[in-house]
């Protein structure tokens, strides 16, 4: 937090941040009105996406599975799409809410009529690829001025976040635990298949709408605050897999939210240096070199495994 275009020794951070002799109004007024709400916000987006990662991974039994896969992410574009390319005022965080909302009660109201969470995934992608042709329609008929406002918010980044809206995620994070906790022995029954998980007490309706709900929530908050953030979520719950043998849900939760914090603190420290020296890299540019060898390295193993 000491990093910006406003540099900070370490007396004058303290001071900032504490209070404690002369700070500087500048200073208070750059650490708490941005370095704070921006730091919090990229780690309570790791944590967040992390956990939703573990957990939908968990529940269609695919390593590949990430939180954008339901298509509510998409949801959250066309919203902005709809704001930004055809004019109408609106905060751009109020439209992807909005947006991410419609297709997560889409899927809810489908996914009732499905016996497999298979087919809620495939659903769930149909609308994503159905989202995406229009958004792309919008953006074949929209003005210079906002397709370059349109594709700034989907490069993603974690300092438009005020200070209530980067505790509102911290309050998230508190809610996303208290689920994790009391839902974790579902969570390790419906490893062992859906058939055990019934058997073994698991109410599939309940637990596929306590986690669309949940999805739907962090997604799409996430989304309106960071943009259609990539591969955080799928990533992250490997990373973790890599330096830990647990598997129990429970035992898994702080790992997963430790190195969910850590990778975006630490994409967001790369897009602060190169903003820095005047070569910006975009958020989701950064989260995909992270991102993207872990995904290759899954692959890698489980076809060695297969063969």
């Amino acid at each position: 937090m000491r990093l910006g275009e406003v540099p900070m020794d370490g007396s004058g951070w303290w001071d900032a941040l504490l209070g404690t002799g002369t700070p500087s109004s500048l200073h208070t007024t750059v650490l708490w009105e941005v370095r704070i709400p921006r730091a919090l916000t990229a780690l309570a987006a790791g944590v967040l996406l992390g956990w939703l990662g573990m957990l939908l991974q968990t529940w269609f039994r695919n390593p590949l599975a990430g939180p954008g896969v339901l298509g509510i992410t998409s949801g959250g574009s066309l919203g902005v799409a709809l704001a930004v390319l055809t004019g109408v005022t609106m905060p751009t965080w109020i439209a992807a809410s909005a947006g991410c909302l419609v297709v997560l009660l889409m899927i809810a109201g489908a996914a009732k009529r499905f016996a497999s969470p298979v087919t809620t995934l495939v659903f769930g992608l149909m609308v994503s690829y159905a989202v995406g042709s229009a958004v792309t329609l919008l953006q074949a008929s929209a003005s210079a001025e906002s397709l370059q406002t349109f594709t700034f918010w989907g490069m993603g980044t974690f300092g438009k976040s005020t200070m209530w809206q980067a505790g509102s995620m911290v309050a998230l994070v508190l809610i996303c635990a208290l689920w994790l906790v009391r839902r974790s022995g579902w969570l390790d029954t419906w490893t062992l298949g859906e058939d055990m998980a019934r058997t073994m007490g698991v109410p599939q309706a309940q637990f596929q709408g306590e986690l669309l709900l949940l999805s739907g929530v962090v997604v799409g908050w996430v989304t309106s605050l960071c943009g259609p953030l990539a591969f955080l979520g799928l990533a992250t719950p490997h990373v973790h897999r890599f330096f830990s043998k647990a598997r129990s849900h429970r035992a898994m939760m702080g790992g997963v939210a430790m190195w969910g914090g850590i990778l975006g603190l630490l994409a967001d420290g790369v897009v602060r240096v190169t903003d820095a020296v005047a070569s910006h890299w975009p958020l989701n540019a950064v989260l995909a070199l992270f991102g993207a060898p872990v995904v290759l390295a899954v692959l890698w193993k489980r076809t060695h495994d297969w063969s």
